[in-house]
């Protein structure tokens, strides 16, 4: 099975940047960085807080939002309902209380988010992964 690695290194204004690494059998098939919501952690919905860390199970679900299938993150602690989705953008406010990835990060948010995540969808868009994420000290 294919696992999202996702450290949370880094507090900036309204957001956390975190390093993904989505790895298969040890090896590293895609890597970049995330940007959530800003901390601290929370299971309490409408909030627009980042997620607990913990493991979490990505499955595919369509948004009407983004109208396409993206990654939706789910546990025991945070519900499908929650609708947390890896979808593109660049800033805090693209987050909507989800996961953004992209290539490159500076103090406002993540770059090159569309590529990256059209690499994510190819990647993994044949099966569900598992996402693990990790708060590192500063984030």
């Amino acid at each position: 099975m294919k696992t999202l690695y996702i450290k949370r290194f880094k507090a900036i204004n309204d957001g956390t940047i975190g390093e993904f690494k989505l790895v298969q059998d040890s090896e590293v098939l895609l890597s970049g960085y995330t940007l959530e919501p800003a901390g601290p952690d929370t299971v309490t919905p409408n909030n627009d807080r980042r997620i607990p860390a913990g493991a979490y199970t990505a499955t595919w679900s369509y948004s009407s939002t983004f109208k396409k299938e993206l990654p939706l993150l789910f546990s025991e602690m945070v519900s499908k309902n929650r609708r947390i989705l890896i979808h593109g953008g660049n800033y805090p406010k693209d987050t909507l209380g989800c996961v953004l990835i992209g290539a490159e990060y500076n103090e406002r948010g993540v770059l090159k988010s569309t590529n990256v995540l059209n690499e994510l969808i190819n990647l993994t868009r044949d099966s569900d992964f598992q996402a693990i994420i990790a708060n590192n000290k500063g984030a």
